[in-house]
C-alpha cells in the first residue's frame, strides 16, 4: 500500500513538473501572440500606402504596363486590361514550371496549424503536377522543410523562424530578394504562396495567393473611384518605369510580410488554445490522481487504526 502511494505521489509531482512548463510556454505564446497582433497593424497600413501609390503610378502607360491604368481609361477598361496587365509584368508568359511559398511554423504544440496547411500544399502540388507542371517549393519554417524533404520535393530555399525570433521587413525583401532572382533566372514561370490568414483569435484560414504574375485588379479596386482621373497631371521626379518596378516589388514584399505576421500571430492563437486543452486535460488527471492517492491514504489510515485497536483488545484479555 505504501509503495503505491509512494508511486501516485511520483505521478502527481510530475503532472504538477508538466503544468509549470505548459504555462510558460502559453505565457510566452500569449507574450508573442500580442506583439505581432501590433505589428500586424502597423503592417497593414503601410501595405495599403504602398498599394495606394502602386495604384497611381501604374497610372502612366509605360512597357511595363501598356497604359492598362491610364487616366483617360475607363475604370471598366482598366479592369479588363487586368489580365493583359499581369501578363505584361510577367518574365515568362509560358508557364512550364510552378514555385509555391509553404509558409510553417518551425515547431509544434499548435495543434492542426501546420498539418492542414501542408495537406492544402499536396493537393495544390498534386493539381499542379496533373496539368504536366514542374513544382519547386521555397519552405519557410522548419516543420515545412522537414515535411516537404520527406515528401521528395525540390526545394528551392529553406528558411526557419525560432519562437524568440521577431520578423522583420528586412527579411521579407531578402526573401523576395531570393525569389526575384529564381524568375528573373526562370527557375519557375509563376508563384504561389500558401499559409494561415489570420481572422480572430484562435480563428484563421488557409489562403492560395497567386505572387507572380502579379494580379494588380483588386490593389485598383480596393482605391477610390476617380482616383486615376485626378493624378493626370501628377509629376514624378523618377522615371514612371523604374517607379512602377520598384513598387511592384515592394508590393510583393509586403504580401509576403504581411503573410509571415499573419501566420505568426495564427500561430500563437492556435498554440494558446493548445495549451489551455492541454491544461484543462492535465487538471482533470490531476483530480483524478489525487482522489486516488486520497483513497489509498484513507484506507491505509483505515488499516492502521483496526490494527492498534486489534492489539489493544488482545492486551486487555490478556
Amino acid at each position: 500500500m505504501a509503495q503505491v502511494a509512494s508511486e501516485v505521489r511520483r505521478r502527481l509531482q510530475s503532472l504538477e513538473d508538466i503544468r509549470h512548463l505548459l504555462r510558460s510556454i502559453r505565457a510566452m505564446s500569449a507574450i508573442r501572440w500580442r506583439r505581432a497582433r501590433a505589428r500586424l497593424q502597423s503592417a497593414q497600413e503601410y501595405a495599403a500606402a504602398v498599394d495606394r501609390q502602386l495604384a497611381l503610378a501604374t497610372t502612366f502607360p509605360t512597357p511595363l504596363t501598356r497604359g492598362a491604368r491610364n487616366s483617360r481609361r475607363t475604370a471598366s477598361e482598366a479592369e479588363k486590361l487586368a489580365l493583359s496587365t499581369s501578363t505584361a509584368l510577367s518574365v515568362n508568359p509560358v508557364e512550364r514550371s510552378v514555385g509555391l511559398i509553404a509558409l510553417t511554423s518551425d515547431r509544434g504544440l499548435c495543434g492542426t496549424f501546420n498539418v492542414g496547411l501542408v495537406a492544402h500544399a499536396l493537393d495544390f502540388i498534386e493539381r499542379e503536377r496533373e496539368r504536366g507542371k514542374e513544382i519547386k517549393v521555397i519552405a519557410l519554417g522548419e516543420y515545412g522543410e522537414r515535411f516537404f524533404r520527406r515528401a521528395d520535393c525540390e526545394l528551392l530555399h529553406t528558411q526557419r523562424f525560432p519562437l524568440t525570433h521577431a520578423i522583420s521587413f528586412v527579411e521579407a525583401r531578402d526573401i523576395i530578394a531570393r525569389v526575384k532572382r529564381f524568375y528573373e533566372t526562370r527557375a519557375f514561370d509563376t508563384l504561389y504562396l500558401i499559409y494561415n490568414q489570420f481572422i480572430s483569435f484562435g480563428r484563421y484560414q488557409r489562403v492560395e495567393v497567386r505572387l507572380l504574375p502579379p494580379d494588380l485588379t483588386t490593389v485598383w479596386r480596393s482605391q477610390k473611384p476617380g482616383l486615376a482621373e485626378k493624378t493626370q497631371f501628377l509629376v514624378l521626379g523618377t522615371p514612371p518605369q523604374a517607379l512602377q518596378d520598384f513598387l511592384l516589388w515592394e508590393h510583393l514584399a509586403m504580401q509576403v510580410y504581411l503573410a509571415l505576421i499573419e501566420s505568426m500571430v495564427s500561430e500563437q492563437g492556435a498554440r494558446l488554445q493548445t495549451m489551455d486543452a492541454a491544461i484543462a486535460n492535465l487538471d482533470e488527471r490531476v483530480e483524478g490522481l489525487q482522489l486516488q492517492y486520497h483513497a489509498i491514504r484513507q484506507e491505509s489510515i483505515t488499516r492502521e487504526v483496526l490494527e492498534v485497536q486489534s492489539n489493544t483488545q488482545r492486551t486487555q484479555r490478556s
